[in-house]
């Protein structure tokens, strides 16, 4: 493989996982998002991240589509899709 080649697959998968390309998708949880229990998984683009809801009176279950509206740190911030 070139330089060329393991240059552009580089920089092909920094594009796929920069953080800011997923705000406003739709991501599942995998583990119930509660904001008072401090717990909530989701999966977008085939990845796990850490979640929160946008409003602590809101909780999602397993299963649930939500919509990615922020990124606070390592955690994505959802509301119900």
């Amino acid at each position: 493989m070139g330089i060329l080649a393991i240059f552009n697959k580089k920089n092909s998968q920094e594009k796929e996982f920069n953080p800011d390309n997923i705000v406003g998708k739709r991501c599942t949880v995998t583990e119930t998002v509660d904001n008072n229990a401090g717990c909530g998984l989701v999966k977008v683009n085939g990845q796990s991240w850490a979640a929160r809801a946008a409003y602590d009176e809101d909780r999602f279950e397993v299963g649930q589509t939500l919509r990615i509206v922020a990124i606070e740190g390592v955690r994505l911030v959802c509301v119900k899709a």
